[in-house]
């Protein structure tokens, strides 16, 4: 009972802070670019107020929320205690009435003049890229793997100001120095067929918003114009590091923006807020240097052979919530590349596990376990690694470290150090005798999501994330994204999410003997066996940052101070965004074959 009673406390003690929640819900739309009308966006203080008082007096709005409360009951059963039943009840019906209050702000709070109608979307002006032409089956006669490296910090030169923000949660966290460093690392990749080079490039960072992916797209494709250069993909992805400099907006002065943009919103004051120069500056840095490093990659291709391997690393990882056996982790899918030259071998590695080591505390910029596995690949055979995150939901690091004698420097960043050096250990001696054929397959897919969980577009419109944001003739917020599909010698494949997944999303609800909130099943396989012949793995956090994805069944308000096994829905891409990414990656899929 008094496990019970802390939780209820604790609940609405959160009720009190849902507003200091950084990453948001989303849920898909079927409406399509080309069908959605003209949309006048422009507003005043006194036409929100209208819009305002229009929705509020409009009985549809109260039906609805009437219907939203018919799920209050789901997942309730005679299984259960009735302290459990009735605590899943009470956590259904403030899920419904936070959701509406949220809703209700957002038609009060002023959307910025910057949102377009849906008819004024254009993928190609934004950057979007749909890939390779043709899906190859086997290497054409000429064709040979070839492979550029680069890699640059993106760390500025007056990091020391005071300035800059770490990017970790909503509560402002200045910078106050450099533990290791913060990079971009890039592979360049193509297998010389005439379809088009493939860009894999990965940020130290917490997330990368598809407003900054495509600017960098743009800047790359403009290079390779220049260069007469043929280039069909250009992946961006974020290595979710949680002490890297904030790439978002969502860790920089969160109670400034939303007072200050409310009015700037309604009366079109600044194109900026003041006082929020260096914020300003290092968005534009860091597309600016990640334009570089791409370009940079270009310039330093060379033939090779490329090898695949796939490795257990479950001795290391753990998934928090105890839900996930260590032998139905996921595994690391490791792609290593030998230049014909001798020169500098290159490791594309897809590692599934949070870069967390250091304390929620920590003001200094780094990139985790991502520095210490790049620095053991290169002293111990001179090789490159460009490491994108897999599946990672709850997933973190489960590992003995050692601070004996050292000093209070060296054990602040000792488990990152510890980890990093296993992970470098397993992917340098795996092995890589599998080699793949020179085919190389890349394909995208662009949707539209309407979003489910209204915290979404108040974070929009506090300006909190920079996410392009489009409405349509109801006057509804619309987010263009992206999945997309990469694969290497008709035999490894690379799924490409603009999310952070949870582990069973993709590899199948099973492998939670599943677990689930809402009482109803998880209807899809594992997609690591969607593409004939070919091992398919998870990538997160590619080419946007949207949170969490659960699957729709394990989906519940607040979910870390309700128990084990759950995920907080406020940080979460929304109730049902998990069947829609995956029924939109077998649409893609389908197309592409």
């Amino acid at each position: 009972m008094k496990k019970s009673l802390t939780k209820i406390i604790s609940l609405f003690l959160c009720l009190a802070l849902v507003f200091s929640i950084g990453c948001t819900g989303v849920y898909a739309a079927d409406d399509t670019v080309e069908e959605a009308p003209v949309v006048e966006t422009q507003q005043t203080a006194q036409s929100t107020m209208d819009d305002f008082v229009d929705y509020v007096s409009d009985p549809m709005m109260w039906i609805e929320s009437l219907t939203m409360l018919e799920g209050v009951f789901n997942g309730v059963g005679s299984d259960l205690s009735f302290a459990d039943n009735a605590m899943k009840v009470l956590y259904n019906v403030l899920n419904v009435i936070v959701e509406k209050l949220v809703q209700i702000i957002c038609k009060l709070y002023p959307n910025p003049n910057g949102w377009q109608s849906l008819n004024d979307y254009d993928s190609d002006e934004v950057g979007f890229m749909d890939g390779r032409d043709t899906y190859q089956t086997s290497a054409a006669e000429g064709n040979y793997w070839s492979l550029g490296y680069s890699s640059r910090s993106l760390v500025p030169e007056d990091i020391d100001s005071g300035e800059y923000y770490i990017g970790r949660d909503l509560m402002n966290k200045d910078a106050l120095g450099v533990y290791d460093d913060m990079r971009i690392r890039v592979a360049v990749i193509d297998d010389n067929s005439g379809e088009g080079a493939v860009v894999m490039g990965a940020i130290d960072c917490l997330g990368v918003t598809s407003t900054d992916v495509r600017s960098i797209r743009k800047g790359v494709m403009a290079y390779c114009e220049e260069k007469g250069i043929d280039v069909a993909s250009i992946n961006i992805m974020a290595t979710h590091a949680h002490s890297a400099l904030d790439t978002q907006g969502v860790s920089t002065e969160f109670f400034y923006k939303l007072l200050a943009n409310g009015f700037n919103n309604a009366f079109n004051l600044f194109e900026e807020l003041p006082f929020m120069e260096k914020a300003t500056h290092f968005k534009e840095y860091f597309v600016e240097q990640s334009i570089i490093a791409v370009e940079e990659a270009f310039e330093d291709i060379e033939k090779g052979e490329l090898y695949y391997s796939s490795i257990d690393c479950g001795d290391i990882i753990e998934d928090k919530r105890d839900l996930i056996s260590k032998e139905d982790l996921p595994e690391i899918a490791s792609l290593y590349f030998v230049p014909d030259s001798g020169s500098e071998a290159t490791y594309i590695a897809d590692i599934t596990c949070h870069a967390t080591s250091f304390s929620a505390s920590n003001n200094l910029v780094g990139s985790d376990y991502i520095y210490y596995l790049d620095e053991y690949i290169k002293e111990t055979n001179g090789g490159n690694v460009v490491m994108i995150p897999g599946a990672v939901g709850q997933v973190s690091r489960d590992i003995e470290v050692d601070e004996t004698g050292l000093t209070e420097w060296e054990a602040k960043g000792a488990s990152a150090k510890t980890l990093g050096t296993a992970f470098g250990k397993l992917i340098v001696e795996a092995d890589y005798s599998e080699k793949l054929a020179p085919v190389l397959n890349a394909t995208h897919r662009e949707i539209v999501i309407h979003p489910e969980n209204s915290i979404l577009v108040l974070a929009c419109e506090v300006k909190l994330v920079n996410n392009k944001v489009f409405v349509d003739e109801d006057g509804n917020a619309m987010m263009p994204t992206e999945m997309g599909y990469v694969e290497f010698g008709n035999r490894v494949g690379l799924a490409l999410f603009p999310a952070e997944l949870y582990p069973e999303v993709f590899w199948g609800h099973e492998i939670t003997g599943y677990a689930n909130w809402d009482g109803t099943e998880w209807p899809y396989e594992s997609l690591a066996d969607s593409v004939d012949g070919v091992d398919v793995y998870a990538v997160s956090l590619a080419n946007d940052a949207l949170g969490y994805v659960l699957t729709d069944n394990n989906f519940a308000f607040m979910g870390h101070i309700i128990g084990e096994g759950i995920a907080d829905e406020t940080l979460s891409v929304g109730k049902h965004m998990g069947s829609y990414l995956v029924s939109e990656y077998y649409a893609m899929i389908e197309e592409m074959k």
